[in-house]
Parts: structure tokens; C-alpha cells; sequence
């Protein structure tokens, strides 16, 4: 870095586009910027991750600094766009290179020190040389990323810059800028007026500024409601005083909530409308004083939802945390969710209950509504209208979801505050004001959980809260879990973890607590294996004999094409066709390839048939994993492909969920391959030799992990639900017992995975945001395949180029393709489409798709 120049600014021409514009909207984000650092959470984070405390004069001077983040409007490129014949039209953030990097004009750099009145800041950090650079690119970076490495432009790059902030036709940047540096003088005098101890700019600091000064310009641009560019009086007090409305309209000030809570908080019974005292577990968690990372391990159905909220509140009510940001690993699951925690946020709160954002693109909803139901701009001169508006302003872009005092989405949301994706800093300051409950935890793979390692590595380091949920997690992963600042860590051993405690709450450095449920919880299970794996027709007679008997029957298979093979020959038997779930007249399965708004409709049509309050009589609901979280649905036979055994029990908790009446025993049919050995599968290298296998090797990876469950459901057990989850998922995925399979062809399979579990590492850790000054580092322009995959960014919009009538009655523009259905497909436009009694006739390309009552298909992919 080079040392700061002493230049004395000369008296500058007049400005000749509406600068006092730009200028009122820098100091509206500095003052949103300074009133966000006022709110107890923000204060709180700000110093932990500063190292040190911090007082009213170092917030202003942060503040400055984010006065300052729209500089680069004052080059003369971009106040040329207002001007149609204006030439040199450029941007305003790359192009501060000019002055900031490397390579930058000296001369250039000095005039910017000096119109900024940089000189003057030399005392406010303890290495100015660098730490001014810094902060400014961290404030220059307010568009969602870093804007650029100082050593990484180009020298043609610079030199076009460069002209941009040269005088001309009597414009002077820097006159502009010096505009800035004034009003910064005005608007913070404290800053430059008063002494305090110079504060060392740490990387934790640096990178929760630009987080914090991104969700400033986003409120501080709201031209609407908040901050019109003109407006009588002097703009700076009024600034503050707008800002400070801001926060509490949004919900990000949630002063009046806490207080409503902390005046007299509902009774149990009453926020979650059940009868009886809170279970063990919900007891326990109803309490502020816990560590900050908790694991609540319990059975599907246990209240596990209930006793996150029990500790939200206490944590709330504590003024520990401003938010909650329930993180589940579906869609499906987050929106059926909802509307359980929308409810016991409006029994909790009574009618001042702070937003409740469903955080789910396509699926968005504000306190229950979606947002286009919300008044629009027009309407806006009744104050309840423009209230009712303002609640929504976290569900108007994703980028702002975590910003919502209570939200639920998916674990991806959670995921982009650490990864290298635009306004990944905006998301992690949101996040880290909450807490972050992260629901079935266990269903991650090696990659998503390194990534959610980390996540919760930087949210507690900041000092957030965590509590993550499961049902059935190994000791493996909760090892990785409850350390998650450190390396890999090995499992405990095997005749020491099937005896942990069940159902179970553990923090880190303390032993696990066991917090049993009921006796009258308990539920027997009986397993029946069948070697049908591969013939779906077989399983026809015995479903006519339950559907004859009034039995709710639950078919959950691995992959889509499964799914829609046993569902077409269900819908052409005539005993079963009558009984098979349907939407609107129309038989189906329940999977994840259908329309959005049809895709609503059968989530709730699965709720109201299967749920708690349905109706009884006969039912055959066949679909994939999409049944097999977070829905709150019974049945009193389910039949499942073979899956890893924390999946089938996930899947078994379907069964007899409620109460209702006299039950046959409770049974679970997995059906099998023929073979007993499925190392046949595998070649020597320990490669899977062929696909086809309805899942197994390829939805489910480790076929050690299934070759134990198989071994297992093949012995025709009865088990009992919640004594033997412990040991069920100990015995087929701890580490010993996956070294118990020690032939040649097992231990390559192992070890093929554990090498593709550390290229998976690898890979996640490369996109996560680099621990590195601002300056230093930019992100990358694409993200590994893997992970785009998982967070669907590489799966396709089909355009369907019109309104269709869907097979449920909806009006449908688009479809969505997964992305690896989408192979080969080099645009998203769809190229010709044909309907035919609701049945759309797709083709992209070389692709031919098929979307009907069964969802979309590949017309050639194969049912196994």
C-alpha cells in the first residue's frame, strides 16, 4: 500500500448534474448504516468480531465510510448516462480502480485522499496505511461482491478508467467527491471532532461492514415510503429519524415485539393449541441460558418444531437474538412448515407478532399471504396499507430473506451467507442477528454438511445462536456437528454410542441429556422384506386386499420414474384406481417435477387427506422422498424402497402418527433386490458397475450403508420406535460397522468414497467465501457443479411460451427442469409445445418431455 498523500483541493468548477441527489442518498444509507449499529444485536456482533468495545465515536466513523460507498458516481462516465448524447458511459464501481489500485495514477489517488478528506482519518485505525484501502473497497463492494483485487485490473482497464475522472466540459469528479467528504463532516461530526483509540480493522470486521452497509443501500434506496430524493428541512436529521422508522416498518427493529413478549407470554397450550404440559424436551429448550450450539435429538413427531419455537421465544424474550431463521432441506418441507410456525407466532405475539416470511422462491408468503395480494403502490395512502406493505419488504427479493424477523425456508438460504454468491456478506448480517435452527439435520451429504459446518462456525463465532434437529443423526455426524470449528473428528466407538441416550439433548463440552418421551409414544413397527425391488406389478395384490380392508397406504420409492411407473399401474387397476390420491378429480403421485402452483395444491390436498384432522376410509399415496420430511401425514402401512436406514426410519415415521382409534399393527414393506450380496454390483475397483438400480449406488451413494439396513430388514424385525433408533442407525452407519464388510471389492468401494467424501470437502471449502481482505480476493465466477446442483442453480426454466391449462386446473407459464434432466439442453426457451387434453407434448432441442396428471417426464427415461 502506499502511503497518503497531503494535497490541499482546489476550488472546483459547479457541478452540473443534480449531485445534491447523490448526496441525499449517501447520507440515507450512512444513516440507516449508523441506526442498524444502534440496534442491541447489531452492537453485540459488531463487538465480538471487532475484538473490542466499541463506542459511539468508532460507529460514526464506520459510518463515514459508509457515506462514502457510492463515490464512484462522481466520475464523469456515469454522470454522463443522465445525458441521452452523453459520451464515456461507465458504471461506478470498477471503475474506482482507477484511483484505488495498484496501478492507479498517483496523482488521481492523492485528489480522491484529499476531496475525501482521507488525510484527516489517518488516527482512526491502527494500520491506516492499509485499513483506509480497505474499508473503502468494502464499501465501494456494496453491489453483493467485491468489486475488485487491487492488483488484479488490467492496464487497458485502467487507463479507460482513468479518463473518466479527468475534467471536462467544466465537471470535476473530484469537486463532486469533495461534496461527499463534507457531507460526512456534517453528518458525523463526532468522528472527526472528538479522540478515541484507534480500532484495528479486523477480517471479521471488515467483511460485517460490507454485509451491514449492503443492507443499508437496500433500505436506504426506498424511495417510496422512506427517503424521496427531496424533502424540506435539513436532510441529516431527518435522515436518522427516517432511518430509525425503517427498521421498526421492516422488522428489523423488533423493540415493540420484544417488549409485547417480555409483558405476558402465552401459556404452551395456548401458542400451540394442545392439550396437556410440554414434553421433556420442549420443557428443556424453553430456556435462555443454554449454550449457544444445542443438538435436540428425538423421534419424527416428537414436538421437535414445538421446542425450537419454546426456545426462540425464551431467546427473544432475553433479547439474545432479534429473529429466527428455521432452516428445513426442502421446499416441501419449509412450506408445510409455515403455516404451524405463522400460527404460533400470531398466539405468541397476539396482533403485534413481528413478519413471518415463508423464504422459499416461487412460494413466497408475508404473515400467511403471498405478496401480491398485499396492497400495491397506488394504494398506499391508507397507513394500514402502507404498513401491511412495508412488513413484506424482506419477501420482495431472496437476497433479503434472512432480513424477516421470522422465517422459514430451506437450509440453502442459510448456505449463501457463506458462500461465494452475491450479497453473501447482506445475508450473514441478517443471520447472524437470529437464531438459526437447522431442521433434519441428519439428511445432508458429506459436502452439504461441510458447508453447513462452517456456516454454523461463522454464525457462532459472531455469536449467534444454533439449535440443530434430528431424528436420527450418527455419531459420526454429530461429532462433526458439535465441533464445527475443527477438523474431522473420528466417531466415538460403537459399544459407546449405541448406549447414548434417546431422545437427547448435548451442547459442546457437556454429556448428552436424555429427555425421554411418554411411554404411550412408543410404537412397534413390523418390518417385511420382499425381494420386489425390481417388479413393482407384484406389489398389486396385496395393495387391493388393504385398500379392501379401508387401510391408508404410503409408497415411497427413491427416484421420480419409479414413482409415475407404480402410479400408472395403480391408476389402470380398477380396485385400486378409486382409492389412489388424487387432486381435482385427477389420480397422481406426489413428487417433486410438477408446476409450482400445481405443486401447492397437492401439498395441501396431502395434508388434508393424511394429515392429522383427515378424514378416515381407504388411500393409496404413492410418491418419492418428498414424503419423507417434515409432513405432518399418517398412515398404516408404508412400503419403501431399500434406503439408508436413517432415511427409512425417517420414511417409518409415517406411520401411525396419530391417534385414531383402533389401528391394525403398524408395517413397513422395504422392498429389496434379489441379490443378498450387493458387492456384485461393484466392480473390482470398487466403482458401482452399472446403473439401474432404482437408487441404490447413485440417490444413495455408500452401498456399504445399504448392504447393512438390507442385512437388517431382511431378518423380519419388529422394532420399537424411539428405543431403538439409537442402536437402528449406530449398526449401519458407524464407521466400525462399516469396516465389518471387509472384502477386497467393500474396502475399494470405501475407499472410493472416502476419497470422493475429501474431493467433496475440498470443493466446498473452495466455495466458501475466502478468508481474505477486501482487496485481495473476488469471487468465483462459477460455483462448483456439485453445489450448484444441490441448491438447484443449474436447473432449467422451461418457457413454455403461453398460458396452459395444467391437469389440475391451474394456468401454467413454466415448468422446471432439474439439471440432470436438462443435459445437452443449450437454451431455456422451449421450442415447440403441444397440449392434448391437458397433457403438454414438450420439445427442447433433442429432448422430448411429457408433463401430465404424473408430472414431468423424459419421455425415454427408465423406470429403474
Amino acid at each position: 500500500m502506499q502511503a497518503w498523500g497531503k494535497l490541499l483541493i482546489q476550488p472546483g468548477t459547479q457541478v452540473v448534474t443534480d449531485q445534491l441527489s447523490l448526496v441525499n442518498h449517501c447520507v440515507d444509507v450512512a444513516s440507516v448504516f449508523r441506526e442498524l449499529c444502534n440496534l442491541p444485536s447489531v452492537r453485540r456482533i459488531l463487538v465480538v468480531e471487532a475484538g473490542c468495545q466499541l463506542n459511539e465515536i468508532h460507529l460514526d466513523r464506520l459510518a463515514v465510510f459508509a457515506l462514502f460507498h457510492d463515490l464512484g458516481k462522481c466520475n464523469r462516465g456515469f454522470q454522463a448516462r443522465i445525458d441521452a448524447h452523453g459520451e464515456l458511459k461507465s458504471g461506478h464501481v470498477r471503475e474506482t480502480a482507477a484511483l484505488f489500485s495498484s496501478d492507479a495514477d498517483e496523482d488521481l489517488r492523492l485528489k480522491a485522499v484529499a476531496a475525501l478528506g482521507l488525510e484527516g482519518m489517518v488516527d482512526w485505525f491502527t494500520n491506516p496505511q492499509e485499513d483506509l484501502l480497505r474499508l473503502l473497497l468494502s464499501a465501494i463492494s456494496h453491489h453483493g461482491e467485491p468489486a475488485y483485487r487491487f492488483d488484479g485490473c488490467s492496464p487497458i482497464d485502467i487507463a479507460r478508467w482513468h479518463k473518466l475522472w479527468l475534467s471536462h466540459a467544466g465537471y470535476d469528479p473530484f469537486a463532486a467527491m469533495s461534496e461527499l467528504g463534507e457531507a460526512a463532516r456534517n453528518a458525523f461530526p463526532l468522528a472527526f471532532q472528538r479522540t478515541a483509540a484507534p480500532l484495528q480493522l479486523t477480517l471479521a470486521l471488515e467483511h460485517r461492514f460490507a454485509g451491514l452497509l449492503m443492507l443499508a443501500d437496500w433500505l436506504g434506496s426506498h424511495r417510496e415510503a422512506f427517503f424521496p430524493f427531496h424533502q424540506e428541512g435539513r436532510r441529516i436529521p431527518w435522515g436518522r429519524q427516517q432511518a430509525r422508522k425503517a427498521l421498526a416498518a421492516v422488522g428489523l427493529d423488533v423493540a415493540d415485539s420484544r417488549r409485547t413478549l417480555q409483558g405476558a407470554r402465552a401459556g404452551f397450550g395456548d401458542i400451540f393449541a394442545i392439550q396437556g404440559e410440554p414434553k421433556p424436551l420442549q420443557a428443556a429448550l424453553d430456556n435462555a441460558g443454554l449454550p449457544p450450539l444445542l443438538i435436540a435429538e428425538s423421534d419424527t413427531g416428537s414436538g421437535k418444531t414445538e421446542a425450537a419455537l419454546l426456545h426462540f421465544l425464551a431467546l427473544f424474550a432475553a433479547g439474545e437474538v432479534d429473529g429466527l431463521y428455521f432452516a428445513l432441506p426442502t421446499r416441501v418441507a419449509a412450506r408445510e412448515l409455515y403455516d404451524r410456525v405463522c400460527r404460533a407466532m400470531r398466539n405468541a405475539f397476539g396482533p403485534s407478532h413481528p413478519p413471518v416470511l415463508l423464504a422459499v422462491p416461487g412460494y413466497v408468503k408475508v404473515d400467511g399471504e403471498p405478496p401480491d395480494l398485499l396492497p400495491t403502490p397506488a394504494q398506499l395512502f391508507h397507513e394500514a396499507a402502507q404498513m401491511q406493505r412495508e412488513r413484506a419488504w424482506s419477501a420482495e427479493r431472496p437476497k433479503r430473506f434472512l432480513a424477516a424477523p421470522v422465517a422459514v425456508g430451506t437450509i440453502d438460504q442459510a448456505l449463501f451467507s457463506v458462500i461465494q454468491v452475491a450479497h453473501a456478506h447482506l445475508r450473514a448480517a441478517c443471520l447472524d442477528r437470529s437464531l438459526l435452527v437447522i431442521d433434519e439435520v441428519h439428511s445432508s451429504d458429506v459436502y452439504m454438511r461441510y458447508l453447513s459446518r462452517r456456516l454454523l462456525a461463522r454464525h457462532l463465532a459472531a455469536g449467534g445462536r444454533a439449535l440443530l434437529l434430528s431424528a436420527t443423526l450418527g455419531s459420526s455426524a454429530r461429532a462433526e456437528y458439535i465441533s464445527p470449528q475443527a477438523r474431522l473428528t473420528e466417531a466415538e466407538d460403537f459399544n459407546h454410542a449405541v448406549v447414548q441416550p434417546y431422545p437427547s439433548l448435548c451442547a459442546p463440552g457437556a454429556a448428552m441429556r436424555h429427555l425421554p418421551d411418554p411411554a404411550s409414544r412408543s410404537k412397534r413397527v413390523l418390518i417385511q422384506p420382499r425381494d420386489d425391488l425390481f417388479g413393482l406389478e407384484a406389489l398389486l395384490p396385496g395393495l387391493r386386499d388393504s385398500m379392501a380392508a379401508g387401510q391408508r397406504v404410503m409408497v415411497v420409492t427413491n427416484t421420480v420414474a419409479r414413482a409415475i411407473s407404480l402410479s400408472r399401474l395403480a391408476d389402470a387397476d380398477p380396485d385400486l384406481a378409486p382409492v389412489l390420491f388424487s387432486l381435482n378429480g385427477q389420480r397422481c403421485p406426489h413428487h417433486g417435477r410438477f408446476a409450482r402452483a400445481d405443486r401447492e395444491l397437492l401439498d395441501k390436498e396431502v395434508s388434508r387427506r393424511l394429515g392429522k384432522q383427515s378424514p378416515s376410509g381407504a388411500v393409496l399415496l404413492i410418491g418419492t422422498q418428498t414424503l419423507e420430511q417434515s409432513l405432518d401425514i399418517d398412515a398404516d402401512w408404508l412400503i419403501s424402497d431399500l434406503c439408508p436406514m436413517d432415511v427409512l426410519l425417517q420414511r417409518i415415521g409415517r406411520l401411525q402418527r396419530h391417534d385414531r382409534g383402533v389401528r391394525p399393527k403398524a408395517v413397513c414393506t422395504v422392498l429389496l433386490p434379489a441379490e443378498e450380496d450387493f458387492s456384485v454390483y461393484l466392480k473390482a475397483n470398487g466403482e458401482l458397475a452399472r446403473g439401474g438400480l432404482a437408487g441404490l449406488g447413485s440417490v444413495y451413494e455408500d452401498l456399504r450403508i445399504l448392504q447393512l439396513t438390507r442385512d437388517w430388514a431382511a431378518g423380519r424385525p419388529e422394532i420399537e420406535i424411539p428405543r431403538d433408533n439409537r442402536l437402528l442407525v449406530e449398526s449401519t452407519t458407524h464407521p466400525e460397522r462399516l469396516a465389518s464388510l471387509a472384502s477386497p471389492k467393500w474396502q475399494a468401494h470405501g475407499g472410493r468414497l472416502t476419497g470422493a467424501a475429501l474431493a467433496q470437502t475440498m470443493a466446498a471449502h473452495h466455495a466458501l467465501i475466502p478468508d481474505h481482505h477486501f482487496g485481495e480476493f473476488l469471487f468465483n465466477e462459477r460455483l462448483e457443479e456439485r453445489l450448484a446442483t444441490r441448491l438447484g442453480l443449474n436447473d432449467r426454466v422451461l418457457d413454455l411460451g403461453g398460458a396452459y391449462v395444467s391437469p389440475f386446473g391451474n394456468l401454467i407459464h413454466e415448468l422446471n427442469l432439474p439439471g440432470h434432466l436438462a443435459r445437452g439442453l443449450a437454451s431455456e426457451q422451449a421450442h415447440l409445445v403441444s397440449q392434448v387434453e391437458r397433457i403438454l407434448d414438450i420439445h427442447v432441442g433433442a429432448l422430448h418431455f411429457r408433463y401430465s396428471r404424473f408430472g414431468l417426464e423424459k419421455v425415454d427415461e427408465p423406470a429403474h
